[in-house]
């Protein structure tokens, strides 16, 4: 094997390391209620579908407003378990994966046996840009919920 072959294979690892690193960050600043944080995991024109919950939102400032505005106040403590990461580079500087999502929301820190959960798949597409990777699209499909609020989460199919 030659250098360069390794060098580009080191490369791709670090590529793919870097994605699963930003999809961790991701879910731990969204469990940690740091929606500034969070938001910057996403480039400014990102696209985020939740077709079943709060519809299509457009920018970074869009996404972080309208996540922000409807988690904020219905949960004291979230827990986001991603399982299933699989990420692909597309190009230089686009890459594409995908992951399932085991959602906890507990509305009552004091009552943590009365939580919600549920479940979905994401779908993500990624451009690096000069601060890293970021999300340039993102599409989050809930498939199922313990049945509390289940007209909110399954509302549109």
């Amino acid at each position: 094997m030659s250098g360069e072959d390794l060098a580009k294979r080191l490369d791709r690892l670090e590529q793919l390391q870097a994605l699963e690193k930003l999809i961790n960050t991701y879910h731990w600043r969204a469990d940690h209620f740091d929606w500034v944080g969070w938001a910057d995991c996403f480039t400014e024109d990102a696209v985020f579908d939740l077709p079943n919950s709060f519809g299509l939102l457009k920018g970074r400032k869009n996404i972080h407003d309208s996540c922000k505005g409807n988690m904020d106040h219905v949960y004291d403590e979230m827990q986001h378990v991603m399982v299933n990461l699989d990420f692909e580079l597309t190009g230089p500087d686009t890459a594409e994966g995908h992951g399932n999502l085991i959602f906890t929301g507990i509305a009552d820190r004091d009552k943590p046996d009365e939580a919600y959960t549920g479940g979905g798949r994401y779908i993500w597409k990624f451009k690096k840009t000069t601060a890293g990777w970021r999300i340039s699209e993102a599409m989050l499909q809930f498939l199922w919920n313990t049945g509390a609020d289940s007209e909110a989460v399954f509302a549109t199919k």
